[in-house]
């Protein structure tokens, strides 16, 4: 696919907190670099290639790809991993396209409403040079590691379908089945919970050591980290899509936005990530770098501790939720360049998006009416975030205060260093986001507001059994009329018990050397695989 011109002009991944201590090529790649100096060059030898430097907000503490999970987890996983099936983000001119072509699947079938069979490429390698085989898919999505009672990754099951064991029916084909109709196998086999692991690697390792020393398929192998401060990643020309254009990727942690642009107008790096809209008009002066953005498949929120003092009172988090006045924000912080959706409901949910549904409403006077039927009386309500988590979290934070203080809710703002802070106990109100793990309404009120999902388990909503029942039935019924009935009532049961509240989809923004040929996708990863990344020198 021809890159074209990159789109130009998106928001903020987690900052990590670690030792500075190094870690360094694993004694396998050392030999395998050894024996590679040892053999002949080629007649006319290739130019070096340029190396790709990113500043980031940070940098994930493991590169386990569940454990990976977040903001800038997910950028590192993805040059690490394939997954079984690719989502073709770059299938048309926004970077948003849904279709699903094959990656490590060559091709697969559905046998019926539970059952998918794939059948895997036989020339896929990982990058110890072991050849990619059935049993590692298996072990991969296998109970013991991702969704049983006690699964090596915890968070697994979160993004796990209901799966049985899968089953390997010949030495390409896995057979993938789930305990109940499952409309959404597909699309979850090329989610972030399907990014393919070494089985015999990875037990021998542990899931915390694995997470230091990966083995994966992607164009891009694991060289070195330096645990809070940088990854470093190193071409794997074996790769079965293509040779990388970059000889090395690292990932440097800049936790200050300001820090990130300088380093970048002063050459010191070749992109930056989490910009914020203001940067736009420093960037465009610049002969160097230009600005590159995506509205991407996230949305910053808020959730209430449902069980905690005051919060505990429905119409209490709805007048906190009709004291929000998000175009306000998303034209003060964002430039107008966020998008806020119209509920839990946006065009990448297709059938099931409803494009008539009624925006988000700012209603103060209905707020005060709600607190005085509540019986508030200006108990102080605490509202904790991380100051730069989310991109423009804290003045996002400060905006939202002050419109609940016009309404006479007392609520105070509490910058916390780390998540551990965050949750501990008196938790009422926090900021979060939630990435759409797939282009389908399942993700995320059926997954991370549904039975299984933190804010059940963890945030006390104790949702009507309703809402529960028909998350099972979105997950079963195939996309049509039923299936848009189905979760349009979902939407209306989540705001009108409001366990939390949308404020927009973020807008992720880069700024980008302007010698690198690179879209930006719709999603909180970057694409750097061969055919997305070029450099006008290569």
């Amino acid at each position: 696919r021809p890159l074209g011109r990159p789109c130009a002009i998106s928001r903020e991944t987690p900052r990590t907190e670690f030792d500075d201590v190094p870690v360094s090529l694993s004694r396998r790649s050392a030999m395998l670099a050894t024996a590679a100096a040892s053999l002949p060059l080629p007649a006319q030898a290739q130019p070096r290639r340029p190396g790709l430097r990113i500043a980031t907000q940070g940098v994930p503490d493991s590169m386990e790809p569940i454990n990976a999970i977040g903001n800038t987890g997910n950028r590192v996983s993805n040059q690490l991993y394939d997954t079984l099936i690719h989502r073709d983000f770059l299938g048309n001119a926004t970077g948003n396209s849904t279709h699903l072509v094959p990656g490590i699947a060559e091709s697969w079938e559905r046998r019926d409403d539970r059952t998918l069979d794939v059948t895997i490429r036989d020339d896929v390698r990982f990058h110890n040079g072991r050849v990619l085989t059935v049993e590692d898919v298996a072990f991969t999505f296998s109970g013991a590691r991702l969704w049983g009672p006690r699964p090596m990754v915890p968070r697994g099951p979160l993004f796990s379908a209901a799966f049985e064991e899968p089953e390997i029916l010949d030495r390409r084909t896995v057979r993938f089945r789930t305990r109940s109709a499952d409309v959404t196998i597909e699309k979850r086999l090329a989610s972030w919970v399907a990014y393919v692991v070494p089985a015999s690697e990875y037990l021998a390792a542990g899931p915390d050591a694995f997470g230091l020393r990966p083995i994966g398929t992607g164009p891009y192998r694991f060289a070195e980290v330096r645990p809070g401060d940088r990854i470093v990643l190193e071409a794997n020309d074996d790769y079965f899509r293509g040779r990388p254009a970059a000889g090395r990727v690292t990932f440097q942690s800049v936790p200050e936005v300001a820090t990130r642009v300088s380093g970048l107008l002063a050459g010191d790096y070749d992109m930056a990530t989490t910009l914020f809209p203001d940067h736009i008009a420093v960037l465009n002066r610049s002969r160097e770098v230009e600005p590159r953005g995506i509205v991407i498949e996230n949305v910053h929120l808020v959730v209430y501790q449902s069980d905690a003092p005051v919060v505990s009172d429905r119409r209490v988090r709805q007048a906190l939720n009709l004291a929000l006045d998000r175009e306000l924000m998303n034209r003060s912080l964002w430039g107008g360049r966020a998008v806020v959706p119209n509920g839990f409901n946006v065009p990448e949910y297709g059938e099931s998006f409803d494009p008539d549904r009624a925006p988000y409403r700012h209603e103060p006077d209905r707020a005060r009416a709600l607190l005085a039927e509540a019986g508030y009386r200006g108990e102080r309500l605490s509202f904790r975030t991380l100051p730069g988590w989310y991109a423009l979290a804290l003045p996002a934070a400060q905006m939202m205060q002050q419109m609940w203080r016009a309404v006479g809710l007392n609520v105070e703002l509490e910058v916390r260093e780390n998540w551990s802070q965050v949750l501990s106990p008196g938790l009422q109100i926090r900021n979060w986001s939630n990435g759409f793990q797939m282009p389908d309404p399942v993700s995320t009120l059926a997954t991370d507001w549904g039975p299984r999902g933190s804010v059940q388990q963890t945030h006390g909503w104790r949702a009507p059994a309703e809402y529960n029942d028909l998350a099972a039935r979105l997950i079963a019924t195939p996309d049509g009329s039923d299936r848009r009935r189905v979760f349009q009532r979902m939407v209306d049961i989540w705001i009108e018990e409001a366990p939390g509240t949308i404020m927009y989809r973020p807008y992720e923004l880069y700024g980008v050397r302007r010698g690198i040929r690179w879209r930006p996708v719709s999603f909180e990863f970057m694409d750097l695989r061969p055919g997305n990344l070029e450099f006008a020198s290569s």
